[in-house]
Protein backbone atom coordinates (compact mmCIF):
# COMPACT_ATOMS: atom_id res chain seq x y z
CA UNK A 1 0.00 0.00 0.00
CA UNK A 2 1.03 3.54 -0.89
CA UNK A 3 -0.04 6.12 1.58
CA UNK A 4 0.88 10.02 2.14
CA UNK A 5 1.15 10.61 5.25
CA UNK A 6 0.38 14.43 6.75
CA UNK A 7 1.98 15.17 9.89
CA UNK A 8 3.34 18.15 11.91
CA UNK A 9 7.71 18.51 12.12
CA UNK A 10 8.19 16.36 15.11
CA UNK A 11 5.46 14.07 13.85
CA UNK A 12 7.64 13.91 10.36
CA UNK A 13 11.19 13.84 12.55
CA UNK A 14 9.76 10.36 14.11
CA UNK A 15 8.75 9.00 10.59
CA UNK A 16 11.74 9.63 9.24
CA UNK A 17 13.80 8.35 11.83
CA UNK A 18 11.71 4.66 12.20
CA UNK A 19 12.68 4.79 8.57
CA UNK A 20 16.22 5.36 8.68
CA UNK A 21 16.71 2.69 11.66
CA UNK A 22 14.29 0.42 10.20
CA UNK A 23 16.12 -2.26 10.49
CA UNK A 24 17.98 -2.23 13.12
CA UNK A 25 14.18 -2.02 15.01
CA UNK A 26 13.08 -4.93 12.96
CA UNK A 27 9.59 -2.84 11.08
CA UNK A 28 9.87 -1.39 8.00
CA UNK A 29 5.74 -0.65 8.07
CA UNK A 30 7.02 2.97 7.53
CA UNK A 31 8.64 2.76 4.24
CA UNK A 32 4.73 2.72 3.06
CA UNK A 33 4.55 5.88 2.94
CA UNK A 34 5.61 7.05 -0.69
CA UNK A 35 4.58 10.86 -0.05
CA UNK A 36 4.83 13.16 3.09
CA UNK A 37 3.47 16.50 3.41
CA UNK A 38 4.65 18.69 6.61
CA UNK A 39 2.36 21.66 8.05
CA UNK A 40 4.21 24.78 9.42
CA UNK A 41 4.20 24.80 13.47
CA UNK A 42 5.17 27.34 15.96
CA UNK A 43 3.30 25.51 18.86
CA UNK A 44 0.72 22.86 19.18
CA UNK A 45 -1.93 22.26 22.12
CA UNK A 46 -3.16 19.08 23.90
CA UNK A 47 -6.79 19.12 23.00
CA UNK A 48 -7.87 18.77 27.12
CA UNK A 49 -6.11 21.68 27.05
CA UNK A 50 -7.37 23.85 24.40
CA UNK A 51 -10.15 22.97 25.80
CA UNK A 52 -9.66 24.15 29.22
CA UNK A 53 -8.70 27.15 27.22
CA UNK A 54 -11.84 27.82 25.26
CA UNK A 55 -14.36 26.36 27.23
CA UNK A 56 -13.24 27.49 31.16
CA UNK A 57 -11.31 30.94 30.62
CA UNK A 58 -12.94 32.02 27.59
CA UNK A 59 -16.85 30.42 27.96
CA UNK A 60 -16.89 29.14 24.24
CA UNK A 61 -18.36 25.86 23.88
CA UNK A 62 -15.98 24.25 20.96
CA UNK A 63 -19.26 22.92 19.45
CA UNK A 64 -19.78 26.32 18.60
CA UNK A 65 -16.47 26.87 16.68
CA UNK A 66 -16.12 25.95 12.92
CA UNK A 67 -12.73 27.38 12.16
CA UNK A 68 -9.37 28.22 14.60
CA UNK A 69 -7.05 30.83 12.91
CA UNK A 70 -3.92 32.28 14.04
CA UNK A 71 -2.87 35.60 12.90
CA UNK A 72 -1.20 39.34 13.83
CA UNK A 73 -0.55 37.46 17.44
CA UNK A 74 -4.10 35.97 18.40
CA UNK A 75 -6.10 32.82 18.16
CA UNK A 76 -9.11 33.53 16.35
CA UNK A 77 -12.60 31.67 16.63
CA UNK A 78 -15.20 31.65 13.85
CA UNK A 79 -18.69 31.23 13.99
CA UNK A 80 -20.40 31.36 10.16
CA UNK A 81 -17.41 33.31 9.10
CA UNK A 82 -17.39 35.84 12.16
CA UNK A 83 -14.88 36.23 14.69
CA UNK A 84 -16.70 34.88 17.47
CA UNK A 85 -13.77 35.25 19.98
CA UNK A 86 -10.30 36.45 19.87
CA UNK A 87 -7.45 35.46 22.18
CA UNK A 88 -3.76 36.80 22.62
CA UNK A 89 -1.30 34.58 22.24
CA UNK A 90 0.79 34.65 25.11
CA UNK A 91 -2.38 34.06 26.91
CA UNK A 92 -2.62 30.53 24.84
CA UNK A 93 1.32 30.02 26.53
CA UNK A 94 0.81 27.97 29.53
CA UNK A 95 -1.17 25.63 27.75
CA UNK A 96 1.40 24.72 24.80
CA UNK A 97 2.42 21.36 25.33
CA UNK A 98 5.88 20.96 26.79
CA UNK A 99 7.20 19.12 24.44
CA UNK A 100 7.02 22.08 21.56
CA UNK A 101 9.42 24.09 23.68
CA UNK A 102 11.93 22.12 22.22
CA UNK A 103 11.64 21.69 19.10
CA UNK A 104 13.72 23.43 16.40
CA UNK A 105 11.84 22.37 13.47
CA UNK A 106 9.10 25.35 12.39
CA UNK A 107 9.09 24.30 8.61
CA UNK A 108 8.92 20.54 8.50
CA UNK A 109 12.27 20.21 7.01
CA UNK A 110 12.02 16.94 6.37
CA UNK A 111 8.79 16.79 4.31
CA UNK A 112 8.73 15.99 0.69
CA UNK A 113 6.29 19.29 1.04
CA UNK A 114 5.71 21.66 3.24
CA UNK A 115 2.86 23.75 3.86
CA UNK A 116 1.64 26.69 5.52
CA UNK A 117 -0.76 30.08 5.91
CA UNK A 118 2.77 32.71 6.72
CA UNK A 119 4.21 34.29 3.32
CA UNK A 120 1.66 34.02 1.47
CA UNK A 121 -1.60 36.51 0.76
CA UNK A 122 -4.58 35.71 2.31
CA UNK A 123 -6.97 32.09 0.47
CA UNK A 124 -3.23 30.87 -0.47
CA UNK A 125 -1.00 28.29 1.34
CA UNK A 126 2.80 28.65 1.14
CA UNK A 127 4.62 25.38 -0.10
CA UNK A 128 8.03 24.43 -0.29
CA UNK A 129 8.95 21.80 -2.49
CA UNK A 130 11.62 19.84 -1.00
CA UNK A 131 11.76 16.92 -3.67
CA UNK A 132 11.31 16.43 -6.86
CA UNK A 133 8.12 14.05 -5.57
CA UNK A 134 6.84 16.74 -4.69
CA UNK A 135 7.58 18.70 -7.13
CA UNK A 136 6.02 16.47 -9.62
CA UNK A 137 2.51 16.16 -7.88
CA UNK A 138 2.63 20.20 -7.72
CA UNK A 139 3.03 20.61 -11.19
CA UNK A 140 0.54 17.97 -11.88
CA UNK A 141 -1.90 19.09 -9.73
CA UNK A 142 -1.36 22.32 -11.86
CA UNK A 143 -1.71 20.95 -14.84
CA UNK A 144 -4.76 18.95 -14.01
CA UNK A 145 -6.82 22.19 -12.82
CA UNK A 146 -6.62 21.30 -9.07
CA UNK A 147 -4.53 24.14 -7.65
CA UNK A 148 -3.64 27.11 -8.93
CA UNK A 149 0.51 28.52 -8.48
CA UNK A 150 2.50 31.56 -8.23
CA UNK A 151 6.24 31.74 -7.48
CA UNK A 152 6.87 32.99 -4.34
CA UNK A 153 8.58 35.89 -5.50
CA UNK A 154 5.30 37.14 -7.26
CA UNK A 155 3.62 37.66 -3.58
CA UNK A 156 4.29 39.07 -0.11
CA UNK A 157 4.99 38.90 2.09
CA UNK A 158 6.90 36.16 0.85
CA UNK A 159 9.82 34.03 2.48
CA UNK A 160 10.94 36.70 4.64
CA UNK A 161 8.18 36.06 7.48
CA UNK A 162 8.78 32.70 7.24
CA UNK A 163 12.52 33.53 7.99
CA UNK A 164 11.64 35.23 10.54
CA UNK A 165 9.22 32.34 12.33
CA UNK A 166 11.58 29.82 11.90
CA UNK A 167 14.53 32.17 13.57
CA UNK A 168 12.43 33.18 16.47
CA UNK A 169 11.17 29.50 17.24
CA UNK A 170 14.65 28.10 17.06
CA UNK A 171 15.77 30.65 18.85
CA UNK A 172 13.70 30.61 22.09
CA UNK A 173 13.35 26.65 22.05
CA UNK A 174 17.56 26.33 21.91
CA UNK A 175 17.75 28.88 25.14
CA UNK A 176 14.73 26.47 26.73
CA UNK A 177 16.51 23.24 26.13
CA UNK A 178 20.00 25.28 27.84
CA UNK A 179 17.42 26.16 30.89
CA UNK A 180 16.21 22.56 31.18
CA UNK A 181 19.82 21.12 30.86
CA UNK A 182 21.01 23.77 33.69
CA UNK A 183 17.54 21.63 35.78
CA UNK A 184 19.37 18.63 34.34
CA UNK A 185 16.89 17.59 31.99
CA UNK A 186 19.05 16.94 28.88
CA UNK A 187 17.63 17.69 25.51
CA UNK A 188 19.19 14.60 23.68
CA UNK A 189 17.48 14.99 20.06
CA UNK A 190 19.25 18.37 20.29
CA UNK A 191 22.63 17.60 21.16
CA UNK A 192 22.57 14.38 18.41
CA UNK A 193 21.23 16.43 15.64
CA UNK A 194 24.82 16.65 13.74
CA UNK A 195 25.60 12.99 15.18
CA UNK A 196 26.58 10.53 12.14
CA UNK A 197 28.02 7.97 14.15
CA UNK A 198 24.28 5.56 13.71
CA UNK A 199 26.38 2.48 14.98
CA UNK A 200 26.68 4.95 18.27
CA UNK A 201 23.31 5.91 18.77
CA UNK A 202 21.64 2.12 18.14
CA UNK A 203 24.39 0.89 20.81
CA UNK A 204 23.71 3.84 22.94
CA UNK A 205 20.15 1.92 22.93
CA UNK A 206 21.03 -1.81 23.65
CA UNK A 207 19.65 -2.77 26.74
CA UNK A 208 17.46 0.41 27.22
CA UNK A 209 13.97 -0.13 29.40
CA UNK A 210 10.75 2.08 30.04
CA UNK A 211 12.39 3.12 33.12
CA UNK A 212 14.75 4.89 30.70
CA UNK A 213 12.65 6.41 28.11
CA UNK A 214 10.53 7.85 31.05
CA UNK A 215 13.19 9.76 32.31
CA UNK A 216 15.08 10.32 29.60
CA UNK A 217 11.69 11.80 27.51
CA UNK A 218 8.66 11.46 29.25
CA UNK A 219 9.35 13.10 32.55
CA UNK A 220 11.97 15.52 31.30
CA UNK A 221 9.27 17.19 28.73
CA UNK A 222 10.65 16.03 25.75
CA UNK A 223 7.62 13.82 25.04
CA UNK A 224 5.94 14.76 21.16
CA UNK A 225 3.03 12.21 21.45
CA UNK A 226 3.94 10.77 18.06
CA UNK A 227 3.63 7.08 19.00
CA UNK A 228 6.58 5.98 17.70
CA UNK A 229 7.72 4.04 20.70
CA UNK A 230 4.36 2.54 21.25
CA UNK A 231 4.08 1.31 17.42
CA UNK A 232 7.17 -0.23 17.46
CA UNK A 233 6.58 -2.14 20.81
CA UNK A 234 4.41 -4.88 19.73
CA UNK A 235 1.54 -4.28 22.49
CA UNK A 236 4.11 -3.84 25.34
CA UNK A 237 3.06 0.16 25.65
CA UNK A 238 0.05 2.06 24.65
CA UNK A 239 -1.27 5.61 24.88
CA UNK A 240 -2.63 7.21 27.83
CA UNK A 241 -3.91 11.06 27.45
CA UNK A 242 -1.08 11.39 24.70
CA UNK A 243 1.45 9.48 27.21
CA UNK A 244 3.34 6.72 26.58
CA UNK A 245 2.43 4.03 29.14
CA UNK A 246 3.76 0.86 30.01
CA UNK A 247 0.82 -2.26 29.98
CA UNK A 248 0.46 -4.01 33.13
CA UNK A 249 2.40 -7.10 33.04
CA UNK A 250 4.81 -6.08 30.00
CA UNK A 251 7.77 -6.27 29.61
CA UNK A 252 9.95 -3.00 30.21
CA UNK A 253 12.45 -4.02 28.07
CA UNK A 254 12.10 -1.93 25.09
CA UNK A 255 15.37 -1.08 23.89
CA UNK A 256 13.12 -0.63 19.54
CA UNK A 257 10.79 1.86 21.34
CA UNK A 258 14.39 4.00 23.19
CA UNK A 259 15.90 3.92 19.52
CA UNK A 260 12.88 4.87 17.30
CA UNK A 261 11.75 7.79 19.76
CA UNK A 262 12.67 11.45 17.82
CA UNK A 263 13.76 12.68 21.09
CA UNK A 264 16.49 10.03 22.37
CA UNK A 265 18.45 11.24 19.63
CA UNK A 266 18.03 12.83 16.14
CA UNK A 267 20.78 12.64 13.31
CA UNK A 268 18.40 14.97 11.29
CA UNK A 269 21.19 15.96 9.20
CA UNK A 270 21.59 12.64 8.49
CA UNK A 271 18.11 11.86 7.73
CA UNK A 272 18.38 15.11 5.60
CA UNK A 273 21.29 14.39 3.57
CA UNK A 274 19.63 10.73 2.90
CA UNK A 275 16.07 11.95 1.83
CA UNK A 276 17.47 15.15 -0.48
CA UNK A 277 20.49 13.24 -1.99
CA UNK A 278 19.91 13.18 -5.80
CA UNK A 279 17.54 15.54 -6.11
CA UNK A 280 19.20 18.15 -8.20
CA UNK A 281 19.88 21.40 -7.09
CA UNK A 282 19.23 21.70 -3.86
CA UNK A 283 18.64 25.36 -1.91
CA UNK A 284 19.81 25.32 1.78
CA UNK A 285 18.91 27.80 3.94
CA UNK A 286 17.34 28.39 7.25
CA UNK A 287 14.26 26.46 5.83
CA UNK A 288 16.38 23.69 5.45
CA UNK A 289 16.61 22.09 2.06
CA UNK A 290 14.45 22.57 -0.70
CA UNK A 291 13.77 22.94 -4.84
CA UNK A 292 11.60 26.14 -4.70
CA UNK A 293 8.95 27.92 -2.88
CA UNK A 294 5.20 28.68 -3.91
CA UNK A 295 1.91 30.52 -3.12
CA UNK A 296 -0.74 28.10 -3.45
CA UNK A 297 -4.56 27.62 -3.71
CA UNK A 298 -7.28 25.13 -4.34
CA UNK A 299 -9.55 25.87 -7.51
CA UNK A 300 -13.21 24.83 -7.87
CA UNK A 301 -12.00 21.43 -8.98
CA UNK A 302 -11.08 20.05 -6.08
CA UNK A 303 -14.63 20.91 -4.62
CA UNK A 304 -13.97 21.77 -1.19
CA UNK A 305 -16.14 22.10 1.79
CA UNK A 306 -13.64 22.61 4.39
CA UNK A 307 -9.89 24.21 4.21
CA UNK A 308 -7.78 26.25 5.62
CA UNK A 309 -5.84 29.33 4.17
CA UNK A 310 -5.71 28.16 0.58
CA UNK A 311 -6.52 24.41 0.62
CA UNK A 312 -3.52 23.14 -0.60
CA UNK A 313 -3.19 20.17 0.95
CA UNK A 314 -6.44 18.63 0.53
CA UNK A 315 -5.96 19.65 -3.16
CA UNK A 316 -2.50 17.91 -3.79
CA UNK A 317 -3.92 14.79 -1.90
CA UNK A 318 -7.13 14.58 -4.27
CA UNK A 319 -4.55 14.75 -6.94
CA UNK A 320 -2.25 12.06 -6.38
CA UNK A 321 -5.14 9.95 -5.00
CA UNK A 322 -6.86 9.75 -8.46
CA UNK A 323 -3.67 9.53 -10.33
CA UNK A 324 -2.98 6.40 -8.10
CA UNK A 325 0.18 7.91 -7.16
CA UNK A 326 -1.33 6.81 -3.24
CA UNK A 327 -3.91 4.33 -2.29
CA UNK A 328 -4.48 6.48 0.92
CA UNK A 329 -3.98 9.36 3.42
CA UNK A 330 -3.34 9.90 6.89
CA UNK A 331 -5.31 12.62 8.20
CA UNK A 332 -6.72 14.08 11.17
CA UNK A 333 -10.11 15.03 11.26
CA UNK A 334 -12.25 15.98 14.12
CA UNK A 335 -15.38 15.66 15.83
CA UNK A 336 -18.22 18.28 16.75
CA UNK A 337 -16.46 18.99 19.84
CA UNK A 338 -12.87 19.39 17.83
CA UNK A 339 -11.20 15.96 19.25
CA UNK A 340 -8.85 14.74 16.34
CA UNK A 341 -9.02 11.38 15.26
CA UNK A 342 -6.30 9.79 13.39
CA UNK A 343 -7.75 8.47 10.01
CA UNK A 344 -7.11 7.12 7.18
CA UNK A 345 -8.68 8.43 4.08
CA UNK A 346 -8.84 5.96 0.97
CA UNK A 347 -11.56 8.21 -0.91
CA UNK A 348 -12.19 11.65 -2.15
CA UNK A 349 -15.06 12.34 0.15
CA UNK A 350 -12.95 11.40 3.60
CA UNK A 351 -10.08 13.77 2.17
CA UNK A 352 -12.22 16.76 1.98
CA UNK A 353 -13.97 15.72 5.35
CA UNK A 354 -10.34 15.90 6.75
CA UNK A 355 -9.74 19.40 5.53
CA UNK A 356 -8.95 22.78 7.83
CA UNK A 357 -6.31 22.79 10.30
CA UNK A 358 -6.12 21.58 13.57
CA UNK A 359 -4.51 22.71 16.63
CA UNK A 360 -4.52 20.08 18.68
CA UNK A 361 -2.23 17.29 18.98
CA UNK A 362 -3.11 13.29 17.51
CA UNK A 363 -0.94 10.49 17.46
CA UNK A 364 -0.90 8.56 14.61
CA UNK A 365 1.94 6.51 13.99
CA UNK A 366 0.44 3.21 15.85
CA UNK A 367 -2.83 3.83 13.15
CA UNK A 368 -0.13 4.11 10.07
CA UNK A 369 1.86 1.01 11.34
CA UNK A 370 -1.76 -0.91 12.02
CA UNK A 371 -2.47 0.35 7.96
CA UNK A 372 0.29 -0.65 6.62
CA UNK A 373 0.35 -4.19 8.10
CA UNK A 374 -2.47 -5.36 6.70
Amino acid sequence: MKLAYVGLPCQLQALRKLQLFSSEIGQSWADSVALSIGLFCRENWAYTCLRALVEDDYGVKLSEVDKFDIKKGKMLLYRNGEVLQEIPLPETKPYVRVGCEVCLDFSAELADLSVGAVGSPPKYSTVIVRTRRGMELLRRAEREGYVEVKHISEVKPGTKLVLKLTKEKRDENLAEAERRGRAGYSARHIATMGEENLEKLVAEAKGKSFADLERDVIDAGMCVSCGACVAVADDRLEMVEERPRLKEGASGDVEEAYLACPRTSLPAMVMAERLFSGEGEVKSDSLGKYLDVFAVRATEKARLTRWQDGGAVTALLLCALKAGEIDGAMVAKRDENWRPIATLARSEEELRESGGTLYCYVTNLPLLKEVASR
